[in-house]
């Protein structure tokens, strides 16, 4: 056995739990990559550079006629740009649609984030200002999924003028929620 390899615990509790798999940001690429084939519609993927030099991953799928406020989907707790694949389609057929990976999360930096609850919220929440004007983005519909919908709840508190909270998704995307958009 290789000895740079950590000996996972052994038995039937451990067969079932969630074990921790090492990862690497060539293999989320590769299969970041191979989900975004999906999408029917054009899309531009890049990295958007913050004032403060981290980098949130950016997704934005953009239909033909863009004069609608546009859609910005928040992944949740372990989430990532790719949550959203199955629904990116029909959701930008008549608006601009953006989702990235929250800081800490995906292909966008790990800074080093407050201990306490509140500072870690209020980072979230900046960074997701700081990427709306970074963005060029005046006012936006904020879609969040777990984590998402806390974040969205927050910013859309926080910034009143600049985001209408469109919906905090609990699992999964409901025809419902469709039709509101």
């Amino acid at each position: 056995m290789d000895d740079d390899l950590e000996q996972q615990p052994q038995g039937w509790l451990s067969s079932w739990l969630p074990t921790w798999r090492p990862t690497s940001m060539s293999q989320l690429k590769n299969v970041e990559a191979r989900i975004l084939q999906c999408l029917q519609n054009k899309f531009l993927a890049r990295y958007v550079s913050l004032p403060n030099q981290n980098k949130i991953w950016t997704v934005t799928v953009s239909p033909e006629q863009k004069d609608r406020t546009p859609l910005v989907m928040v992944h949740g707790f372990g989430g990532g740009v790719g949550l959203w694949i199955l629904n990116m389609d029909s959701l930008s057929a008549r608006r601009t649609l953006h989702t990235f990976d929250l800081l800490g999360f995906g292909r966008s930096s790990r800074p080093a984030f407050p201990r306490d609850p509140e500072g870690a919220e209020d980072e979230f929440v900046t960074s997701i200002e700081t990427w709306r004007e970074t963005m060029g983005i005046p006012s936006m519909i904020l879609l969040g999924h777990s984590l998402g919908g806390f974040l969205a709840t927050s910013y859309s508190i926080k910034y009143p003028d600049r985001a209408w909270p469109g919906a905090a998704i609990p699992a999964g995307l409901q025809t419902q929620v469709c039709r509101l958009l």
